[in-house]
């Protein structure tokens, strides 16, 4: 049995899908590969407005609230709302 953290975040006004990319790739993605109990992250850009949503998987209940206990932003992103919920089903290839 795994754990997301489904969040929402408040993007910076005026920034590009191209930096937020680079941003995810250079600052984000490399701090959650070493986070005990990571297990997989998708992060969802919004087609209007500034609002961000992630959906990341944890290995167990206690890593996923340990991540939203523990959660640093870069420069420029709102942290809004984060949720722990179990994971009922996960179509992803290992």
């Amino acid at each position: 049995m795994s754990f997301a953290v489904v969040g929402r975040v408040e993007l910076p006004e005026g920034g590009t899908i191209e930096e937020g990319r680079k941003q995810l790739a250079e600052v984000v993605l490399p701090g959650l590969k070493q986070a005990p109990g990571f297990v997989s992250a998708m992060f969802l850009s919004p087609k209007e407005g500034n609002e961000g949503l992630s959906v990341i998987v944890w290995n167990t209940e206690d890593d996923a609230n340990n991540a939203v206990k523990n959660a640093t932003f870069p420069e420029g992103i709102k942290p809004l709302s984060f949720e722990v919920r179990e994971v009922a089903a996960n179509t992803a290839q290992n």
